[in-house]
């Protein structure tokens, strides 16, 4: 049984509001590097408000579907070899496509304006700083985010069966 629409969208309010906070915190304390003055108030704000409406729609990639099935080749669910695994790649797609977004969006705000090869470099040069963040808040967070949801919409919990939770 997969999520719900409803439930995709209230998970991810729930979830993606620490997520978005210390991923632009972060995200603009490296760009504040090379360009100093990118790390204010503003900024954060505005940048922070575009990463959660982000964060929003890539929970509708289901990215904990790839997550599932990666971790079910090296682990049992329910164990927190699993939930690492899981975890670690849906932070990984979360981190790729963010940093896609937010890196240009933030390049072709900068006086230089958009260059392509900086670019690149400034996306590779965030992912792992990114990266580890939202591995450590998708772990620390996911339990939370769910359970409040699911009571929120008043869904159960899938079973941990041989096929993914909450899925097909």
């Amino acid at each position: 049984m997969q999520k719900s629409a409803k439930l995709t969208a209230v998970y991810a309010l729930i979830m993606d509001l620490p997520l978005s906070l210390v991923i632009t915190l972060v995200a603009l304390a490296l760009a504040n590097i090379d360009a100093p003055g990118s790390l204010n108030g503003p900024n954060f704000i505005r940048m922070a408000c575009i990463a959660y409406v982000v964060t929003f729609f890539v929970n509708f990639l289901h990215a904990e579907r790839w997550g599932f099935a990666v971790a079910s080749k090296y682990a049992k669910p329910g164990t927190f070899k699993f939930g690492l695994i899981l975890n670690m790649v849906v932070a990984a797609v979360f981190c790729v496509i963010l940093d896609l977004i937010m890196t240009a969006i933030g390049m072709a705000n900068s006086p230089a304006g958009f260059q392509f090869g900086p670019y690149i470099a400034s996306c590779l040069k965030g992912f792992i700083p990114c990266y580890i963040p939202t591995l450590i808040i998708a772990m620390l967070w996911n339990p939370v985010a769910d359970r409040c949801s699911r009571a929120i919409c008043n869904e159960p919990a899938p079973e941990m069966g041989p096929g993914a939770p909450g899925r097909e």
